[in-house]
């Protein structure tokens, strides 16, 4: 059996072009999500320990800051 290039269309040979290099991109594609899943996986829990430190001072200073300042009534004539 000889494949008879004469007859096959082109537009065959460029749709089987595109399949195989679209599969190769969903390939790449995935390898690098699931390669940066596991390396987000890795992190130690210790390394993302960290302490919190809060200024109430300054937080109720911005709160009273944000909350209870005077408004300007617009006068419109």
């Amino acid at each position: 059996m000889k494949i008879q290039w004469e007859k096959i269309d082109k537009f065959y040979l460029v749709l089987v072009a595109i399949l195989i290099l679209m599969a190769a991109l969903v390939i790449i594609t995935f390898k690098s999500v699931f390669s940066a899943y596991l390396v987000a996986y890795e992190l130690k829990q210790s390394d993302l320990e960290s302490s919190v430190n809060v200024n109430e001072e300054k937080l109720d200073e911005a709160h009273k800051y944000g909350f209870q300042k005077q408004t300007i009534p617009l006068e419109v004539r």
